[in-house]
């Protein structure tokens, strides 16, 4: 075997709140994403955590050995990047548990889709201040990449509006961080396309959600025209 090729991983394994998948069937299924261009199979493991736990001792096993780690949300990357050749792939999609909402905001786990997280807010008057246009997206998905929606000239990317993270390190250590509290941390795990850490938990700030909206729909001839009434409309505040 090569010496820059992971080992198998070891037997049995640790013992999880999830599973473990071995099956090829589980595996090829992981071997994808919304590409459809770069196909990465993993290792014969495909981690389906039922905790955060669950995910900080995968990390925990296959650090030592070289091995990799890939979360997965709704797998709407593409190029591989959610893709491990021979490493370990996680379904994020398994946790999916949304807290109460408190005030201003609201605690949710990383699988947690944002029109998941829409049903629980709305029904208390709020929501998250930035929302990607398509709503399927998961939380942790989304917050990695920075997460740009309709209203993000006011109020920034999804990620500039998190709280607070718990976030799996490269160690598989849980640690939870904010602008005060690990902030190096905080500020390398957003928008960091998960190259540093694995978000499980993320605290979502939220605002007055309005009543009723009134949509305009306008057509330009040319791209010119729609970017200097662009630029107007932006600057007078006419619409938010």
């Amino acid at each position: 075997m090569p010496p820059d090729t992971p080992e198998k991983m070891p037997a049995p394994p640790p013992p999880l709140d999830g599973e473990l998948g071995f099956d090829e069937v589980t595996r090829k299924g992981r071997a994808d994403d919304f590409g459809h261009i770069v196909h990465h199979m993993p290792e014969g493991v495909v981690l389906l955590p039922g905790s955060a736990d669950d995910v900080a001792k995968t990390i925990q096993l296959a650090a030592p050995r070289g091995g990799r780690f890939a979360p997965q949300g709704q797998r709407y990357s593409t190029f591989g990047r959610s893709q491990v050749p021979g490493g370990i792939v996680a379904d994020m999609s398994a946790l999916r548990s949304i807290g109460p909402v408190e005030g201003d905001r609201v605690v949710v786990e990383a699988g947690v889709t944002w029109s998941d997280v829409l049903r629980a807010t709305l029904a208390q008057g709020k929501t998250p201040p930035v929302l990607t246009d398509y709503l399927e997206l998961s939380v942790g998905g989304t917050l990695i990449v920075g997460g740009v929606g309709g209203t993000t000239s006011a109020f920034g990317v999804q990620s500039d509006n998190v709280i607070d993270m718990e976030v799996v390190t490269g160690e598989g250590k849980k640690v939870t961080c904010s602008a005060s509290d690990n902030a190096g941390l905080f500020n390398a795990v957003r928008a960091g396309r998960g190259q540093v850490g694995v978000i499980t938990k993320a605290t979502l700030k939220l605002v007055a959600a309005p009543e009723s909206v009134r949509r305009f729909l306008l057509v330009y001839p040319d791209l010119a025209t729609t970017l200097r009434d662009e630029r107007q409309l932006s600057a007078d505040n006419r619409f938010d």
